[in-house]
């Protein structure tokens, strides 16, 4: 091999490397926003399935479902859970209006879902 050829392999392994570095700054600079997403998603999914065999549920009742809950993505160990339920289930409630999966009965912040 010539001269060239090794110089060009060169350039084009540094140019892969950087490549690589750029694309998982990337990836980590959005880590936490990913994983509340994928949080509020399953305590979401888990209030869902609670109230397809319940016709309505609280506050309370939510926090109890979504204790304990864990997400994270599969290429990383970093890891979020719900420690203070109460608190997040706010948060799940906002998400789920929002989305437009419950609505509110009206009587003691009572949610059911939307029809």
């Amino acid at each position: 091999m010539d001269k060239v050829h090794i110089l060009v392999g060169i350039i084009l392994f540094a140019l892969a490397t950087a490549i690589l570095y750029v694309w998982g700054l990337k990836k980590s600079a959005g880590q936490g926003e990913d994983l509340t997403r994928i949080l509020l998603n399953r305590c979401g999914n888990k209030v869902i399935k609670y109230l397809k065999k319940h016709d309505t549920i609280t506050k309370n009742q939510i926090a109890e479902q979504i204790d304990g809950v864990v997400a994270s993505e599969f290429w990383s160990r970093k890891r979020l859970s719900v420690s203070d339920p109460k608190k997040f289930a706010s948060q799940v409630i906002d998400f789920l209006l929002d989305q437009q999966y419950i609505e509110s009965t009206g009587k003691n912040n009572n949610y059911r879902l939307k029809k």
